[in-house]
């Protein structure tokens, strides 16, 4: 190679000044999806907050989840409540916690949407309900309440694979019915 081409990079290939401003920027798109959970087409999901002139977007749900943890720890520490039984105050916390996997679940597999006000109030639900779960200690409640939110988030991936996988039989289909109109004897434009 002569010197010339040695510095030519194509279209498709990044030069060094493009992989140090890719990596600073990998990083600031980290904090940013750590914080926001969503790309920015769907920052309508977020509670947007104006810091010096910049926006950060904090995801509406998680807000709310983290402001109730963090409330209902401190009000049950605070006042050292006593839950008892605790196993009726488990049930409460799931009961009440579930409002987030409802209105996640119903957002998914819905036509309906909601709001950052909804998210952001059912969240809080949640966070007192882990609250409530923490506050009481027991490895049992807590490994229970992860199962009924891990089973929910993949009834909700199972349902919505099945839903794709039969969207794109029905395209299949259409596209072999086409083919097949075209093979005997019909031109094709």
């Amino acid at each position: 190679m002569t010197e010339g081409q040695e510095n030519i990079t194509h279209e498709d290939e990044l030069g060094a000044k493009d992989l140090e401003w890719a990596r600073s920027d990998d990083v600031k798109e980290g904090l940013r999806m750590i914080l926001s959970h969503h790309p920015p087409s769907l920052y309508g999901h977020c509670l947007r907050i104006s810091v010096r002139g910049h926006s950060l977007y904090l995801c509406g749900r998680c807000t709310g989840i983290y402001g109730g943890l963090a409330l209902g720890l401190l009000m049950l520490f605070l006042f050292d409540i006593a839950l008892a039984p605790s196993w009726l105050w488990f049930l409460i916390s799931v009961a009440i916690g579930f409002s987030t996997v409802v209105d996640w679940m119903s957002q998914r597999l819905t036509p309906r949407k909601t709001t950052n006000t909804i998210r952001a109030v059912t969240g809080f639900c949640s966070g007192i309900g882990l609250a409530i779960i923490f506050y009481l200690g027991n490895v049992l409640y807590m490994l229970v309440a992860l199962a009924v939110m891990s089973v929910s988030i993949g009834l909700v991936g199972l349902i919505e694979n099945r839903r794709r996988s039969a969207s794109l039989a029905a395209q299949r289909a259409e596209i072999d019915a086409e083919d097949s109109l075209d093979d005997d004897g019909h031109e094709s434009t």
